[in-house]
């Protein structure tokens, strides 16, 4: 008889740092290896859909590290956007100008 295995996996959390969402991911990464054929352009935290049977290997993509400050912010149209990479709204708003005309009008300025 196999010993079974008492130590758990350490959880991995991702955590908005604009919204302040907190849930716990699968991986970080451009192409996880649960997934076939599916690779992002950039690094994000994913984890395996909670809801659906392990066999159908769906996922939930929570959000990106801010390409400018390297923080963790969630893919709500509030907290990030997304141009070449995923920026944070406060980061998106200090460069306003850099992005293409038509995704100005998303970026939205930060409440402090």
């Amino acid at each position: 008889m196999e010993e079974e295995s008492n130590s758990e996996e350490e959880l991995k959390w991702f955590n908005c740092k604009i919204c302040g969402i907190k849930e716990v991911y699968t991986t970080k990464e451009k192409k996880p290896k649960f997934l076939q054929n599916i690779s992002f352009s950039n690094n994000c935290y994913v984890m395996k859909d909670p809801f659906s049977p392990p066999e159908k290997k769906q996922f939930l993509v929570l959000g990106g590290d801010c390409f400018s400050c390297k923080q963790p912010v969630c893919q709500a149209p509030e907290c990030s956007i997304f141009y070449k990479g995923r920026f944070c709204q406060n980061c998106a708003w200090k460069s306003k100008n850099d992005f293409p005309q038509q995704l100005q009008a998303k970026i939205k300025e930060p409440k402090n």
